[in-house]
């Protein structure tokens, strides 16, 4: 048999064999002195209260830390285990009921995992059948900004159609897509291969109903602040270029042979 050291004068806590009293295991985490200790989930955790009032649950063979509950704001004195939950009480007057929610918690995010799955393979649906403007919009709200870039790319790739397509799906944007839109756009303009498409997307934005739209919200200022500089020097270095290719049209033109 084994038993645990429920009062430990010093920070860490210890695991001994009352056999021959050797330690098992030391448990190494808390910043102040531990008060009280106890074995929970049939011996496989360990819940310990220590005086700056913070109770950590252990794992009992890796002897590592799974959660730090913080509740209490003086020394916690008291723990009881009961099926399900701990109980803690503490020099601050409080008695605190802590639940396990595991399980809940694991549910949860395989059911996130699942609906995750479901959306990026409709998107993938989407994308396949040449849906752009209802894939740009589930990219947007996935928070997959690369994934809209390229969806926004071939959107505006169409002829005629597909910049009116973007500015239908702009105005019909609520403020937080909106902010998130605005930042991804903030992020591709960084970037000379991405320009066009940030431009394109930014100009249907503010070419439609959102214009009007986009003092209203205090949160959106930083990305449209975000956006001059580079656009300033994107436009400066495409004015470059296109001064460089005039010069060069005219050396052209002077160069050729006049007709005997």
């Amino acid at each position: 048999s084994s038993g645990i050291n429920a009062e430990w004068p010093l920070r860490p806590g210890k695991l001994w064999k009352l056999s021959d009293f050797s330690c098992i295991r030391t448990y190494e985490g808390h910043s102040a002195s531990v008060l009280n200790a106890q074995f929970m989930s049939g011996g496989r955790q360990v819940v310990s209260s220590c005086s700056d009032g913070l109770i950590k649950v252990w794992d009992t063979v890796s002897a590592e830390a799974i959660t730090t509950l913080d509740g209490h704001t003086d020394k916690c004195w008291a723990i009881l285990v009961q099926e399900g939950e701990v109980v803690s009480g503490a020099a601050d007057s409080l008695l605190n009921f802590w639940r396990d929610t595991t399980a809940e918690v694991q549910e949860k995010e395989i059911e996130e995992e699942r609906v995750s799955s479901e959306n990026q393979q409709n998107l993938r649906n989407l994308v396949h059948k040449e849906e752009y403007g209802a894939a740009f919009r589930l990219s947007l709200a996935l928070e997959m900004p690369y994934r809209c870039l390229t969806i926004a790319e071939k959107l505006l790739g169409r002829p005629n159609a597909g910049a009116s397509e973007l500015g239908m799906i702009c105005d019909e944007l609520d403020q937080t897509e909106l902010e998130t839109l605005l930042s991804y756009i903030s992020t591709w303009n960084t970037n000379s291969k991405h320009t066009v498409v940030a431009q394109g997307v930014l100009h249907s934005l503010i070419s439609g109903a959102q214009f009007s739209r986009l003092s209203q919200y205090p949160k959106l200022r930083p990305h449209l602040e975000a956006l001059l500089p580079y656009t300033e020097r994107h436009f400066e270095r495409l004015t470059q270029l296109h001064k460089m290719s005039t010069f060069i049209q005219y050396t052209w033109e002077q160069m050729k042979l006049s007709e005997l």
